[in-house]
């Protein structure tokens, strides 16, 4: 089927998936097991429930999780001035419990229900294997991508509702619930420390590459066993642990290559694949929210006049920081090769080398490997400027310094793709941004309870086993 066509038959296909949309994630919707079991007892259900769940985890980085990311950085300034605008709360640390309908509110329900659906999905697999034996193959396959989603979306929201790893020395402070199985209705599940969720994170990457295996990513809109890869090479490097973090990265590497100077643009704007694209999720612009958010025409937020600064003028990714009228604006979502507003496509990178490249680099600074960090940032700047590696100096006096370059360039490859917020908090570095920002906080220094986000009031009205986070 082709690509565009699956997507546009995805808003029918969730019609029909019971997908659990609970302002709590305990709050479970009786929607009646007798339907549910009628819905999952053949293989098309089973079927339709899987590209529900790559909808939906779509929708969960699409409208929340990616902005939440930058606008709590200080690479974007926000066009819109007082408290009307889209994410006004987080860009300016404000955030409390009781706003339900902000990114407070729908990153946890949201995230919530992709893990729901994904258990679900893994609550009937077992069944159907035994029904339809000649079907193993593909609904183990099934299985893998439900544990992968499981593991994303714990991953985010641990990143967005608990401080980093590194916050405790065993990362033993609070964390998120742990949804490892269909939650019922009347079911309180506790937040568990963080160290575990990342221990689930860990076993459910392990259990999908387990059936995947080796596998490269035919095609990046679904998952692979080189996505599980990709996605514990971040795990592992926001827990500290740089030596798996290298290994991992390293697998991503030696089996892709860097999209070129020349089509690097169009990897985002031209519906092109790239070399280097490890997983990534798809929408139209009828139905994205990204692409709203950064509208030229009508933004929301636009790219800081100190951050387009950090760009030389050869650099290929500062052309995707200015519109088509020479404003600055993130480009990164806009499908310039369909002209028709309704039919534009776009892609919404999770996991591609480049990252792989900046993993490793700061994983082999931080084991004092300063030659083979400084040769992975090399590849990607000369990559970024169409020069030999050889014509790329890097000035650094010790580790240290190396690690402010590795982290410039992090900055400025991976801008708008639900980073950089998550990055400073696992650095433990404040966020410092320019004083022309129309942001009410211009420093935020680490450690502070705002490096992690309130549990809504919500989940704290239903569920007796949770505990806020401090400061709220």
């Amino acid at each position: 089927m082709n690509k565009k066509k699956i997507y546009y038959c995805l808003a029918a296909l969730l019609a029909t998936f019971p997908v659990l949309n609970s302002c709590s994630f305990l709050e479970v919707d009786e929607l009646g097991k007798s339907d549910t079991d009628t819905f999952f007892s053949e293989m098309e259900g089973l079927r339709t429930a899987r590209m529900g769940l790559y909808r939906i985890t779509f929708d969960f980085f699409d409208q929340y999780l990616c902005k939440y990311a930058e606008v709590a950085g200080e690479s974007l300034q926000s066009v819109v001035v007082g408290s009307g605008g889209e994410m006004y709360y987080q860009y300016n640390f404000l955030s409390t419990p009781d706003l339900e309908t902000t990114a407070v509110g729908y990153l946890w329900k949201r995230g919530y229900a992709v893990i729901t659906n994904a258990n679900t999905i893994l609550n009937y697999s077992e069944n159907l294997k035994a029904k339809f034996p000649d079907n193993a193959d593909e609904i183990r396959h099934i299985e893998a991508e439900a544990c992968f989603m499981r593991a994303l979306v714990h991953f985010s929201l641990v990143c967005c509702y608990a401080q980093p790893y590194g916050f405790t020395s065993d990362a033993s402070h609070l964390g998120i619930p742990v949804a490892d199985h269909v939650v019922g209705a009347n079911e309180q599940i506790a937040r568990s420390s963080v160290r575990t969720v990342y221990e689930q994170i860990i076993r459910d990457l392990n259990t999908a590459y387990g059936i995947l295996g080796d596998s490269a990513p035919a095609e990046a809109d679904y998952v692979s066993g080189l996505a599980c890869d990709a996605l514990l090479a971040r795990v592992c490097l926001y827990m500290g642990d740089y030596g798996q973090a290298e290994s991992y990265s390293g697998k991503i590497i030696s089996a892709l290559n860097l999209t070129s100077y020349e089509d690097y643009a169009d990897m985002f704007t031209g519906e092109e694949l790239g070399d280097e694209a490890v997983f990534r999720l798809s929408g139209y612009y009828a139905g994205s929210s990204l692409r709203k958010f950064y509208d030229y025409e009508s933004a929301s937020f636009i790219p800081a006049n100190d951050f387009i600064g950090l760009f030389a003028a050869d650099d290929i990714r500062r052309t995707l920081l200015e519109a088509p009228d020479g404003s600055a604006a993130c480009m990164k979502y806009y499908d310039t090769a369909t002209s028709v507003p309704d039919e534009q496509f776009y892609y919404l990178t999770v996991l591609r080398l480049s990252e792989m490249y900046l993993i490793r680099a700061e994983a082999r600074c931080m084991q004092n490997d300063l030659e083979g960090a400084a040769s992975d940032l090399k590849k990607l700047q000369a990559r970024a400027r169409n020069v030999p590696e050889d014509d790329i100096v890097l000035s650094y006096a010790d580790a240290g310094g190396l690690m402010e370059l590795i982290k410039t360039e992090r900055r400025k490859e991976l801008f708008a793709e639900g980073h950089r917020f998550f990055d400073l908090a696992r650095w433990g570095d404040d966020i410092v941004r320019p004083e022309d920002t129309n942001s009410s906080m211009k420093i935020l220094e680490y450690p502070d309870y705002r490096y992690a986000l309130p549990i809504p009031q919500v989940e704290m009205d239903v569920n007796e086993a949770m505990v806020q986070n401090e400061g709220y």
